[in-house]
This record gives C-alpha cells, structure tokens and sequence, in this order.
C-alpha cells in the first residue's frame, strides 16, 4: 500500500475489478492453433486517486488440453504428454507487456517468460508450497506423477481412465503476473490526473509446440487452449479530503522491469558480452537448456538445464571484475575435475562437486534483497542435493524425471538505484570442464540390482547436441514523476 493510503487508512474503499479481454471473441476461447494468441485487457482510467495493488493482481480462467488435428479428442492417461512442473499454466505464456495509457508508452516488455517463470517460482518456493497453493492455482507440481492427470483433466489424480473429452473440466487457474512493474512493492495509480491514466496488459500465448511435450506429443498433435479468461485488479479508492490533496500533486513512481535477451553457448571456455542499454540494473539472472531441446516437442522448453561441470566463474563490467573482485571457482576446479562417486547412497546414482557460492548469488539475485526472503527454494530439486550436485546436461528433459532448479545470478544494487549499463559492457565468462565424464553407479557392490559404472558425457564440446542456450534477464530500476502536466520516464 503506498504511502498515501496508509496515512490516510480511513479514506479508503478496498474493491475488485472483474476484467474480461477486450479482443475476446464470442466463444471466449483463445490458443494458438485457433489463430487468437493475443489477450488484451484494458484497465481503465479513474478521475478520482485511484490505486491498484499490483502484487494481488490474477489472471484466472480454464486450461484444457486436446490431440488430433481438430483439436477435439481427450488426452489418455497413458500417453507421455506434460508440462513444466515449476511452470504449469505459465508455460502457455511467451511475452508479457504493460504500458500506461496516459503515457501511451510501453513500461515493461517481458519476452520469453516461460523462461523467467520456473526460475522464480523455484527459487521462493519449496515442494509444499509448490504441491499445495502452486498446484491449486497454477497447475504447478514438483512430483512428476501428478503432472500427467493433471494435464490429462482427470476430475481427480485418483482415477486409472481417461474422462471422455465431453466430460473433462480442465485445469482452473488463477495465476500471478510475475512482473517487475506489479512486484514493486508500490500501489499502481490509475487516475488520469495525477497517475497512468489507465493500463493495458497484453499476454501472448505460445505454440503448442513449446507448451505440450513429452514423447507422444508430436504424434498425438497435443494442443491446448484457454477459455473464460478473467483478470481480477485489486483497486484502492482514495476519498474524501485526502483525494482533494493529492490531485494535481507531483508524484513519484518507483518500479522494477525485466528486460530479457538470449545467448548461446558452445565452447567449454566462453564470454557472453553485450550492451543491456539500461543505466539501473539491479541484478542479472540467467538459466540454461540444451539448444536443440527448444522446439522440439519430446522435450521440456522450460526446464533450468544444468550447464555441465563448472569450474569458474567471472563477472565484469567493461573487462574488469565487478561487482565481484575475484573469481569463482568450484570445487571441480581444485580437484582437477576428479569424479566423487557417493559411495554411501546406493539411490543416488550421481557423481559430487560442490556449487554453493554459485547457488547462494543465484538466490540473492533472484530475490533481490541479499538473501533475506530466500526462505523457501527448491535447491533441493537439483535432483537430490541443491547447487552440489554434477548432472547430465539433459536431466529432466523428458518430463518422466523432475527438472532441477539451476541458474546464476548476481545482485548488483540492493538498496540503491542500480548500476549504469546503459553504454557499458556487461560480460560473464564461464568455464567448464572440456572432458568430465559424469560417471553414474550404485558404487556399492552386493547390492542388488548390480549397475555398472557408466560414463555419460556432461561438458560444451562444440557439438550441437551439448550447446546451450542461455536465456538472460536484466532487472532494472525506473522512476515515473507524475504530473498534471504529463509523465517524465527515468529508466
């Protein structure tokens, strides 16, 4: 709640607004393979102070999904067709765009947010939250079995065969927009005078290639679609005297904004340098997958890859070390990249290098605030030890076996007004190992079944099948002052 109405608590009327898209068409369903992957909503304007709680804003409806070419006959319960488990309903979602309509200007512009989503939503969460809230509003699961029932539209994750098509409800959601504008922790105002003016937000749907995948999905023809979609705008309304003080006021709007861009890499020792064009960046986070697993539909297109065995690490601004003065490097690093079998635990079937300081910057820079709300992750998802674990770069694509939750990120300004890239060169170097064989073994003999040791490659050869493609987001800070007299943008 901003200031204003906080300090004036008995002035303020709490309400909701009901949204229904302003492109919708008389069925009311939209999904790519119908032609209607934009959805629009237009929040509307108010003459008196009016104020919305972005952070409580959610886009609800009905998910369902079908195969064949008509897009018309039910999924089986048998058939490998999933989603993302830290996406759910979000990995229907490329792009998300709010601008103001007083400004008539775009305010943040997320592209690839299916990306972005599982990143977020694994790094704050644990597997309770994810298995209870997450999987009741978003579809969300972090135990594989259920993914399937759930994306078949079972009435229940009890039942052994597939509901008729005629008698599938689908998935019902309602999801936050993990927007930087709407997760600022300042109230959204909406008035023409003295605020936006009014917003529009504008959420493009994905293929359903990128959405459905598994291995029957190309063969099915797995689509989805979307229907009695509804965005609820949580409002303040400022009355009364205080209203009268703060029209015509000169204010001040403070938010973050996501701006993405994409690499790819393909040697064991690469640099990703480039010019974000942004003067406040906060903090900068980047995931990882198999190049050639995007746009292929057996596999996941929003799985967090692990990018083979890291051995160091380098953060620079204009070829010197910042904001870190020193190297990271990993324990593969000191042990010359020496495989450690875990001897002890016959479940495990992985080899071990320790990735903490890699894992804790991740967190920090995801959360933005030095670690402080980190309370909740899903590390221990890295298949089975968070941020210590040495993974074959394809784990978790097929969707049969849990994704991990793997990244790095680094907090730039935590209290501050960001770090100047706006004619800077924002560069990372990673090194991995060129060689490391990720051996897989029980490593304890006797015990049945007996598994051979085998050694899978896990290193960026040059090869197109260990390439990765690296999907990086810049948070930045921005400042509208708003007036009477118009909007002035400090990005």
């Amino acid at each position: 709640m901003t200031d204003i109405i906080s300090q004036n608590i008995g002035d303020v009327k709490k309400r909701f607004l009901q949204l229904h898209p302003v492109n919708a068409t008389s069925g009311g369903v939209f999904s790519f393979k119908n032609g209607l992957p934009l959805i629009k909503f237009d929040i509307a304007s108010s003459q008196m102070p009016l104020y919305m709680d972005g952070s409580s804003l959610r886009l609800s409806g009905n998910f369902t999904a079908r195969q064949g070419a008509a897009g018309t006959t039910a999924l089986t319960n048998t058939d490998l067709n999933f989603l993302d488990g830290f996406c759910g309903i979000n990995q229907c979602i490329e792009s998300v765009t709010i601008y103001s309509k007083r400004l008539n200007e775009t305010l943040e512009r997320i592209n690839t947010y299916y990306r972005l989503c599982p990143s977020i939503v694994s790094g704050t969460n644990a597997c309770k939250d994810i298995e209870t809230r997450h999987s009741n509003y978003g579809g969300q699961h972090c135990t594989t079995p259920l993914t399937r029932p759930g994306l078949n539209c079972y009435n229940g994750f009890s039942g052994v065969s597939a509901v008729p098509a005629a008698n599938q409800r689908g998935i019902d959601f309602s999801i936050p927009l993990y927007a930087g504008i709407l997760n600022s922790g300042q109230d959204i105002d909406l008035s023409s005078i003295s605020g936006q003016g009014g917003m529009v937000v504008e959420v493009l749907l994905r293929s359903d290639i990128g959405v459905i995948f598994g291995a029957q999905a190309t063969a099915n023809q797995a689509s989805y679609q979307l229907a009695n979609l509804v965005l609820t705008v949580p409002v303040y309304e400022l009355g009364g005297v205080p209203a009268q003080q703060v029209q015509g006021q000169v204010s001040q709007f403070n938010f973050n904004s996501w701006s993405s861009m994409f690499q790819t890499l393909n040697s064991s020792d690469s640099v990703i340098a480039m010019t974000p064009g942004l003067s406040r960046v906060s903090s900068i986070l980047m995931n990882f997958i198999t190049a050639s697993d995007l746009g292929n539909q057996a596999f996941n297109s929003a799985r967090l890859g692990n990018v083979a065995e890291t051995r160091q690490l380098r953060w620079s601004k204009n070829g010197a070390l910042f904001p870190l003065q020193y190297r990271l490097e990993t324990v593969a690093q000191g042990n010359n990249d020496t495989a450690k079998v875990n001897v002890n635990n016959a479940q495990s079937f992985h080899t071990y290098s320790v990735n903490a300081d890699l894992f804790r910057n991740y967190l920090e820079g995801l959360t933005t605030d030095g670690y402080a709300k980190v309370r909740n992750c899903m590390s221990a998802y890295n298949n089975w030890s968070g941020g210590s674990t040495d993974r074959a770069q394809n784990s978790g694509r097929t969707g049969i076996l849990p994704s991990c939750s793997d990244g790095l990120a680094m907090l730039y300004d935590r209290f501050g007004s960001g770090v100047n890239f706006q004619q800077m060169v924002w560069s990372i170097q990673l090194q991995t190992s060129a060689t490391n064989q990720l051996e897989i073994t029980d490593g304890v003999t006797g015990i049945a079944p007996a598994v051979a040791a085998v050694n899978i490659a896990n290193n960026i050869d040059g090869t197109a099948a260990t390439a990765q493609a690296v999907s990086i987001f810049y948070l930045n800070k921005n400042t509208l002052l708003l007036s009477p007299q118009g909007i002035n943008v400090v990005r």
